[in-house]
């Protein structure tokens, strides 16, 4: 199994299409990111929700995903959908988007490279990338650590069962900005979305405060070169 065909079958259920409040919170922030008039690309697009969200703000949009399970969704939205296998080439002509919206996509592809590459030759000059993934280094995280305690971390695409996520990838706020830097990416706006304590106990402000500490990474890259 490979990440292309670990998400047509994970991300197809459309039972996973229910959020918690620091998810909803990690979009909102990552929208607010977007803009206006722009073309944008939301890559990993899965359901179309938050396709339909970028449109509403007032963008002309295209999506890409692994599974077309919800193809109906993007036509029906009025946003041209086309399924593909985002490690590979982006079937989409260079200098094309104003904005790529790629939310929860880079833990999980073997190609990272190839995959900011292909973003690069797809973007116009001073064009955009709004990028979120899991932070490595958030609270929670590190505090599991200490307790000698799995953060997370997977062995397989498979376990541990349907609680597998099938990441591939994982990032702290330094390794990522570094990573984007050396494929000619500026970071210009860093965040996150909340500080974990526990399940069900999260702070928003202290994410604003010490993002590293937080739960998500949350970046605006700019297309210098």
């Amino acid at each position: 199994m490979n990440s292309e065909s670990f998400s047509a079958i994970q991300y197809s259920d459309a039972s996973r299409s229910g959020l918690s409040r620091p998810e909803n919170l990690r979009i909102e922030k990552a929208l607010g990111m977007v803009g206006t008039n722009k073309k944008a690309l939301d890559i990993g697009a899965y359901n179309g929700a938050i396709s339909k969200k970028i449109k509403a703000l007032g963008n002309e949009v295209w999506a890409t995903d692994a599974t077309d399970a919800f193809s109906p969704e993007f036509s029906s939205a009025g946003i041209e959908f086309v399924k593909s296998n985002i490690e590979e080439k982006l079937p989409y002509e260079d200098n094309k988007f104003d904005v790529v919206f790629a939310g929860e996509v880079l833990e999980h592809l073997v190609n990272t490279d190839g995959f900011v590459e292909e973003i690069k030759r797809i973007l116009k000059k001073d064009g955009y990338l709004i990028l979120t993934t899991p932070n490595t280094a958030s609270l929670a995280r590190r505090i599991l650590l200490l307790l000698g305690r799995n953060p997370f971390f997977e062995a397989s695409f498979t376990h541990a069962g349907k609680l597998a996520a099938g990441h591939l990838r994982y990032f702290t706020f330094d390794l990522l900005l570094d990573f984007l830097n050396f494929h000619g990416l500026e970071v210009v706006e860093r965040t996150s979305d909340v500080v974990n304590f526990s399940g069900s106990i999260s702070s928003a402000l202290l994410a604003k405060i010490f993002p590293a500490l937080g739960r998500s990474i949350i970046l605006k890259v700019v297309k210098t070169e």
